[in-house]
C-alpha cells in the first residue's frame, strides 16, 4: 500500500520535470545539430536542383536561338539562290563575251530591280575572275567583297550559296554596325557559273530582331557577339560599356557562378560559337534573378531553423526557470520549518543523500527525525534511491532496523520521510572519538547487526552499503548499546541485481567495505557481500584502522582480489605484537572467515550469529560496562566533531558511497 501511494506521488510530475536539466540541454543540442545538418542538406539539394533548372533553361533558350539564327541564315541563302537563278540575269552575265555594250547597260538595271525586290538592300554582281559588274547601295559591301574576292570566288565555285563571317561596317569598333554577305552563284546553262550575286545584310538589325524572342524575365536575353566579345546584336538595355566574356567553343558552355556582362552586372550565361557564321550566341540572365528561387528557399529554411532554435531556446529557458522556481519553492518549504504534519526544529545531520532534521509531530508532539532530499540533489537517480530507501526500510520490522513512520512529498516536490529519532553515535564516530572497541562489545554489536540483516536477507534483500557510518549505537530507554542499521538507499532485491548488470553497467557502494565480487562479478552479488562488509566493519572497530590503507580504487581492488582474509590476518598479528591488541582468537578467526573469498565465506548471517555465540572475548563487555560507558561519554555530534578532526586523518575517498564501473572478472588466483 505504501509503495503504490509513493508511485502515485511520483506520477504527479511529468517526464520532462523528472528529467535532469543536462539531458534537456543534450537533447536540444542534438536536435539543433540535426536541424542544422538537415537545413544544410536541404539548402544544398535545393540549390543543386534549382541550379540544374537554371542551367537547363539557359541551354534550352540558347538551342532555340541557335536554331532561329540558322533558319534565318538558311532563308537568306535560299532567297539569294532564288534571285541568282534568274534566267535573264544569267544571260546578261554570260553576254559580255558576245555583246559587251548591250550587257554593260542592262546589268546595272537588272541589279537595281533585284535590289528593289529586297527593299533596296545593298547588292553587287561579280564575275568568276573577281571583276565587279555592278553594285547598288552603300560602298561597304563593295569594299568588303573586293578585299576578300579570292575567298568568295573559291567558295562559290562549288555552286552553293554561302554566308561570309560577320564583319564591322564602321571605322569605330565601339559604335560600328555589323554585317554579312549572302552570296549565290549565277549559272548559265551554256557556260556554267558565270558570276556571283552578293547581298549585303545588316546583322545588327536582323539578329536583334531574330533574338528578341528570348528576352524572358526582367534581365534575360540572347546576344550575338564577335570572337572577342563585342556585341553584334543590340541589347535590351543601354549601350554597352564593356565587352562580354566569351569562350570560343562549338559546344555549349554554361557558367552559373556569374561573371560581369557588358553592363558590369553579374550574370549567368550559356554560350556557343557558330563557326560558319563567324559569330557567337550568348543567352544570359542576371545572377540575382536566376538565383532568386534559391535565395527564397535559403531564407525560408534558415528562417524556419531560426524559429525552431528560438522555440528550443525558449523551452530550455522555461525549463530552467521552472526548475529555479521549484527549487525556491522547496527552499521555502524548508524555511517555513513545516513539512506535512511535522515541524522542523534543527538540523542534526547531513550526508550524501539527504539532510536529517530534528522534528516533532504537530499533533502527537513526538520527537522524530525527518530526512529530506535537498532541492539541489533532487535528480532522477537520487529521487529513485530516496524512494527505494523508504520502500524497503518500511518492509523491515526488526528492532535493530531503523523504523519509518511516514513519508511524503510537498506540493513543491520536496521529498521527505519521518523516522524514529535516535540518540547515540555511529561506529565511525565512536572509533574516531575513543579508538578501538573491546572485542566483547564488538561481538554484541555484530550480533544485533546480523539480526537486522537476517530479516532483510529472508525477504531477498541485500543491503550493499554496510559500513561503520551506517551502524548506530543507541541508548533506547535503558537498553544500552542498542544497534540500529541505517541507510537502506542502496538495498536491492537479489534477483534484480543479477538482471541489471552487464559488462558496462555502473555500480554503487562504499569501496572500502565492498566484497571482491562486487568489482569483478557484480551479477553474483548476494547476502555474502553484506557478510564481507560486516567483516570489514569488525576489523575497523577492533583495530581502529581501515582494513586497507590505500589511496586509490585500483590498489584496493587488487588487494581484495589477492585475498582480504590473508591481509586481515597479517594485520591482526601485527597489531597484537606491536600494539598489544587484546582480541580473542575466536573473534579474529570469524572476522577473517567473513573476509574470505565468496565460496569460503559463511553463506548466511545466521551462521555468523551462531559463531558469535560461541566466541569467547578477551575483554568481557556486559550490561554494566555499557551502562557505565553511556553515563560517562558524550553522544552529541557537536562534542564528537572536534575530537574526530584531531585524531582521524585517514582519507574519506574510499569510505564514501560512490558510483563506478566494475572490473570484468578474468581470473582470480586462489591461495
Amino acid at each position: 500500500m505504501q509503495k503504490n501511494q509513493l508511485e502515485i506521488q511520483r506520477s504527479g510530475a511529468g517526464p520532462l520535470a523528472r528529467m535532469p536539466l543536462w539531458c534537456n540541454f543534450a537533447g536540444v543540442a542534438c536536435a539543433i545539430l540535426l536541424l542544422v545538418s538537415l537545413s544544410i542538406w536541404t539548402v544544398a539539394q535545393s540549390r543543386n536542383s534549382l541550379q540544374t533548372n537554371v542551367s537547363s533553361k539557359l541551354e534550352t533558350i540558347l538551342e532555340i536561338e541557335v536554331e532561329a539564327v540558322e533558319q534565318w541564315m538558311t532563308s537568306q541563302k535560299q532567297l539569294a539562290g532564288l534571285l541568282a537563278a534568274d534566267h535573264e540575269l544569267a544571260e546578261l552575265m554570260a553576254s559580255p563575251a558576245t555583246d559587251v555594250d548591250s550587257s554593260t547597260e542592262r546589268i546595272p538595271q537588272k541589279l537595281s530591280q533585284i535590289s528593289a525586290r529586297l527593299d533596296h538592300q545593298t547588292c553587287l554582281l561579280m564575275t568568276v575572275d573577281g571583276k565587279v559588274l555592278a553594285s547598288t547601295g552603300e560602298n561597304w559591301l563593295l569594299d568588303h567583297v573586293l578585299a576578300s574576292k579570292d575567298q568568295f570566288c573559291e567558295t562559290l565555285m562549288s555552286e552553293k550559296a554561302t554566308v561570309s563571317p560577320a564583319f564591322s561596317r564602321g571605322q569605330d569598333s565601339g559604335s560600328a554596325e555589323f554585317a554579312t554577305v549572302i552570296a549565290a552563284p549565277v549559272r548559265s546553262g551554256e557556260y556554267g557559273v558565270v558570276g556571283f550575286l552578293g547581298i549585303g545584310q545588316n546583322l545588327t538589325e536582323s539578329l536583334t530582331e531574330v533574338l528578341a524572342s528570348s528576352r524572358n524575365g526582367k534581365s534575360g536575353e540572347s546576344i550575338a557577339v564577335t570572337r572577342d566579345g563585342q556585341l553584334i546584336s543590340l541589347s535590351r538595355f543601354e549601350s554597352p560599356s564593356h565587352k562580354l566574356p566569351f569562350e570560343v567553343s562549338a559546344a555549349t558552355q554554361v557558367n552559373l557562378d556569374g561573371t560581369p556582362d557588358h553592363r558590369g552586372a553579374n550574370s549567368v550565361t550559356a554560350s556557343r560559337w557558330l563557326h560558319q557564321y563567324g559569330l557567337g550566341l550568348i543567352t544570359k540572365m542576371d545572377h540575382a534573378e536566376a538565383n532568386a528561387p534559391i535565395n527564397r528557399v535559403f531564407y525560408f529554411v534558415w528562417t524556419l531553423f531560426g524559429l525552431l532554435l528560438l522555440t528550443a531556446s525558449s523551452t530550455l529557458f522555461y525549463r530552467w526557470y521552472l526548475m529555479q522556481l521549484r527549487q525556491r519553492a522547496r527552499q521555502a518549504d524548508l524555511s517555513s520549518k513545516r513539512l506535512g504534519a511535522y515541524e522542523l526544529e534543527e538540523k542534526i545531520g547531513e550526508g550524501g543523500m539527504g539532510v536529517v532534521y530534528h522534528a516533532r509531530h504537530a499533533l502527537l508532539r513526538r520527537p522524530t527525525a525527518v530526512k529530506i532530499l535537498p532541492p539541489e540533489k533532487s535528480n532522477r537517480e537520487s529521487v529513485a534511491r530516496f524512494e527505494r530507501e523508504v520502500q524497503f526500510t518500511s518492509k523491515l520490522k526488526h528492532p535493530n532496523t531503523i523504523s519509518i513512520y511516514d513519508y511524503g512529498r510537498t506540493e513543491n516536490g520536496l521529498f521527505y520521510y519521518a523516522m524514529e529519532l535516535l540518540e547515540g553515535m555511529n561506529l565511525q564516530q565512536l572509533v574516531e572519538f575513543e579508538g578501538p572497541m573491546p572485542d566483547g562489545r564488538v561481538i554484541e554489536v555484530l550480533r544485533q547487526s546480523c539480526q537486522s540483516l537476517c530479516e532483510a536477507h529472508s525477504l531477498g534483500l541485500v543491503h550493499r552499503d554496510i559500513k561503520p557510518a551506517n551502524i548506530m549505537l543507541c541508548n533506547r530507554g535503558g537498553a544500552y548499546d542498542t544497534v540500529k542499521v541505517l541507510d537502506f538507499g542502496m538495498v536491492r532485491d537479489q534477483s534484480d541485481i543479477a538482471d541489471s548488470f552487464g559488462s558496462g553497467d555502473s555500480l554503487s557502494g562504499t569501496p572500502m567495505y565492498m566484497a571482491p565480487e562486487c568489482f569483478t562479478s557484480p551479477g553474483q552479488i548476494d547476502e555474502r557481500a553484506d557478510i564481507f562488509a560486516l567483516g570489514a566493519v569488525a576489523f575497523f572497530v577492533l583495530t581502529g584502522k581501515p582494513l586497507f590503507d590505500v589511496k586509490s580504487l585500483d590498489q584496493l581492488i587488487d588487494l581484495q582480489i589477492k585475498g582480504a582474509h590473508v591481509w586481515a590476518r597479517e594485520q591482526f598479528d601485527r597489531e597484537v605484537v606491536e600494539n598489544g591488541l587484546l582480541v580473542s582468537e575466536d573473534v579474529i578467526r570469524l572476522v577473517c572467515d567473513c573476509l574470505a573469498r565468496i565460496d569460503d565465506r559463511p553463506d548466511s548471517v545466521s551462521r555468523v550469529i551462531d559463531r558469535l555465540a560461541s566466541c569467547q572475548p578477551a575483554i568481557h563487555w556486559g550490561r554494566g560496562s555499557a551502562e557505565k560507558w553511556w553515563s560517562t561519554n558524550p553522544t552529541s555530534r557537536e562534542k564528537i566533531a572536534p575530537k574526530k578532526i584531531e585524531t582521524f586523518s585517514q582519507s574519506r575517498l574510499l569510505e564514501a558511497t560512490q558510483t563506478f564501473v566494475p572490473r570484468i572478472k578474468t581470473t582470480a588466483a586462489k591461495e
